[in-house]
């Protein structure tokens, strides 16, 4: 007698072709459809031999997982810097598909580029977490592997889980969410930009204030030329994220040396397309 064998499905009870898997995140599965990619909730069911399918039983605890970040992508629609939402549906989240991938693998595989783009992407990640906290959004996951790169080589923030919505009237600054603040957000994006700087991805583990790492941890600063402003993120001297936003943009304008942008943007376009057809 045959048995029902396991599966993915959707809300709607599909069962989902496993060769369209490309990602597998702690609260959903993420699926290629052509251009576009779907985000939907870790839901499993049991494939019987006439052809029906049965839901798990468990399922009605993961079917809700990504309701918040649905309205995440709602209130940053439009804001730049984040992933294209097309559409969120009952089977999940619709999203534009980046082919380049994310940052962090972009990096461990691509030479050092130019200053001058070290200085767009950390102006770029910068801008992005900022515009999410003037939407009332607090980004619980800062990471280089939660930022795309579009065909362009611009960033583009991506992966809202476990993120959480402050009221539009209530000040992102004294909002805080299972330990989760806004300055918590700062010293992850310090990392970023560290990371950005040298080349090398650095992390430090920190998911509420209470665990807020030693400052002998942070990594020597000498010779970085924004490196006060990743101390002060470090040491909870920014007030809001405008404040990091006004310094990181005076730095890029005063350390960017002269040349040929498009020289450099045709350089990574080059490497790019070089790594996708390996």
């Amino acid at each position: 007698m045959e048995r029902a064998i396991n599966c993915i499905i959707l809300g709607d009870g599909t069962r989902i072709n496993v060769a369209d898997l490309i990602g597998n995140g702690s609260d959903g599965f993420i699926i290629r459809k052509g251009h576009h990619v779907l985000k939907v909730p870790k839901l499993h069911g049991f494939a019987h031999p006439d052809g029906t399918i049965e839901a798990d039983s468990d399922n009605d605890f993961q079917s809700g997982r990504l309701e918040i970040e649905k309205q995440v992508y709602k209130r940053l629609h439009g804001s730049p810097g984040i992933a294209e939402c097309v559409d969120c549906t009952g089977n999940g989240i619709l999203l534009m598909y980046y082919p380049i991938g994310a940052f962090s693998e972009y990096m461990a595989r691509s030479p050092l580029p130019s200053k001058s783009w070290r200085w767009k992407w950390i102006l770029q990640a910068t801008e992005s977490i900022a515009g999410c906290h003037e939407r009332g959004v607090l980004v619980f996951d800062i990471a280089l592997k939660n930022f795309l790169l579009a065909h362009d080589f611009s960033l583009r923030l991506i992966d809202f889980s476990n993120s959480s919505l402050a009221p539009m009237t209530e000040e992102i600054t004294l909002s805080e969410t299972d330990g989760s603040t806004a300055k918590m957000a700062l010293l992850h994006l310090a990392n970023v930009i560290y990371s950005i700087w040298v080349w090398r991805e650095f992390t430090v583990k920190c998911a509420m204030e209470s665990e807020w790492p030693e400052i002998s941890l942070l990594p020597g600063l000498e010779g970085f030329e924004i490196g006060q402003l990743i101390r002060k993120c470090w040491e909870r001297k920014y007030t809001a994220i405008q404040e990091l936003v006004f310094e990181v943009r005076r730095y890029a304008q005063e350390s960017s040396p002269a040349g040929s942008p498009e020289y450099d943007t045709l350089s990574l376009m080059h490497e790019g397309a070089r790594d996708q057809s390996v």
